[in-house]
């Protein structure tokens, strides 16, 4: 018999697409609800209500967009037919558009511009003309004319060096519309050709085929990103005089519109094969590529929503495990190249404003990520599964003898071994730089451990913990 140390350096993200005995001992197959961005575990941070009221009984939540203007901040959201937004003064959610049929919510594009000097939200929606919201008057009117040759029935919008971009007409599929250059008695809601000069005028060009609808425009610092069903485009160029559309070489699962999120200059999406970023030349998969691929297969990401904000990229997707409604974000660290899921409430929709989190949950609440210690009064359960551990020799039976760590808060313990099972919990002592050591009693060959919180409450194990167990090597 032999005491023998292992333990834990730090912990890191989830990782589904290794053999548990091929994972670094950080990583986990099984973790949710968990902040590893020390090393340490610790509980993730919640959100609390943005504003009071819910969205009325009965309205399907779709879409949220929170608007920063001068007047305030606004929030609108999209429930089936109708367009809210938020009365501050009588507290209530107050319909300001009811549409004449029900959109569908991932052909839908918010896109604050200015039509000459008047600050306005453009709402594409692809069902009719694309609508402006004014902050000032609460007012929504129908963006362009038959004149200006701007009333097209789009959904995606964007603003390129100054142009409004605009693509999803049902009646031209494939067609990418642009607008005047804006200056002088020019605005974006004029589309014409104008014949003083073509570098000011507005116009068209049909990308590939119509068979292959564009279904995405997302403007970059230096190109415009045209996705289409099958393919990828991208124009180059500052004016129509030295306009170029020309297509991506690579291969991969093409996203929804609503999956794709800007970050530094790049384009990232998620895809039922995992994430991928536009760098500004093709398409490229992170280094952790596939680390959720058994998770990403067995999940719908039809309705998918997604949001950055900091250096956190944000994507809600629907589960097996639900009814209805995305119930599970995931969330991808760029820069330490990690994930993980959270779960314990359903997100219609995702948006990054200002350094800030927002999301419109399925009960038609409008939340904001504060760090909160609960999901609005719902409990954050967080949870962490090692991987399958045999200390490197699955022939020797081990005796699980204590976890030594330091943190706060409760400590929930499970193991789970081919020898049994053994449950426990502690409270870490709450004077700094004292450990605590937690009995352990698993007699086995192979071992699986997980960490979680108590009854929702916050809980910190530093980074750092060791296992102490005895070894039996097996007789012959």
């Amino acid at each position: 018999m032999a005491y023998t140390y292992d333990g834990f350096r730090s912990f890191e993200g989830v990782r589904m697409d290794l053999s548990d005995y091929l994972l670094p001992k950080g990583s986990s197959p099984d973790a949710c609800n968990m902040d590893t961005r020390t090393g340490g575990l610790r509980t993730a941070t919640g959100f609390s209500r943005a504003v009071e009221a819910t969205l009325p009984s009965g309205a399907v939540p779709q879409r949220l967009y929170v608007y920063g203007t001068r007047q305030g901040v606004r929030y609108l959201a999209l429930a089936e037919k109708k367009l809210y937004v938020y009365n501050e003064t009588l507290g209530i959610w107050s319909t300001i558009y009811t549409f004449l049929q029900t959109i569908t919510a991932t052909k839908v594009d918010f896109l604050p511009i200015r039509i000459g000097s008047d600050d306005r939200l453009l709402i594409a929606y692809g069902n009719g003309q694309m609508l402006t919201y004014d902050a000032l008057t609460n007012a929504v009117t129908l963006f362009g004319s038959l004149i200006k040759q701007s009333n097209k029935s789009v959904c995606y919008a964007e603003l390129y060096f100054g142009r409004l971009f605009a693509a999803g007409d049902s009646d031209n599929p494939g067609r990418l519309y642009w607008s005047k250059a804006p200056g002088g008695t020019r605005a974006v809601d004029d589309w014409r050709q104008d014949d003083s000069s073509e570098n000011v005028s507005g116009g068209y060009v049909d990308v590939g085929v119509d068979d292959d609808p564009i279904t995405g425009l997302f403007a970059l610092s230096n190109q415009l990103l045209i996705f289409k069903r099958d393919t990828l485009y991208r124009l180059l160029g500052d004016r129509p005089g030295n306009y170029r559309v020309v297509p991506v070489d690579a291969s991969f699962r093409q996203p929804l519109h609503t999956g794709c999120v800007r970050y530094a200059d790049r384009l990232y999406f998620l895809t039922a094969d995992g994430l991928c970023c536009y760098d500004g030349q093709t398409v490229r998969r992170p280094g952790s590529f596939r680390a959720l691929e058994p998770f990403l297969k067995a999940a719908d990401l039809s309705d998918i929503r997604s949001a950055a904000c900091g250096d956190t990229l944000y994507f809600a997707v629907h589960t097996p495990a639900a009814a209805s409604g995305n119930d599970v974000v995931i969330e991808y660290d760029v820069l330490r190249d990690r994930y993980m899921l959270r779960t314990g409430f359903t997100a219609a929709d995702l948006i990054g404003v200002h350094g800030s989190l927002y999301a419109l949950t399925d009960t038609g609440k409008a939340v904001r990520f504060d760090g909160s210690t609960t999901y609005d009064g719902d409990p954050i359960l967080g949870w962490w599964w090692t991987p399958r551990i045999d200390f490197g020799h699955k022939e020797t039976t081990k005796k699980l003898l204590s976890l030594t760590a330091d943190g706060t808060g409760n400590l929930s313990v499970y193991v789970l071994s081919d020898g049994g099972s053994y449950l426990t919990t502690a409270a870490f002592s709450q004077t700094i730089d004292t450990v605590t050591e937690i009995p352990l009693k698993n007699v086995g060959r192979v071992f699986r451990m997980c960490f979680s919180n108590l009854n929702g409450e916050p809980m910190t194990m530093e980074a750092g913990c060791s296992l102490l167990y005895d070894v039996q090597r097996r007789p012959v």
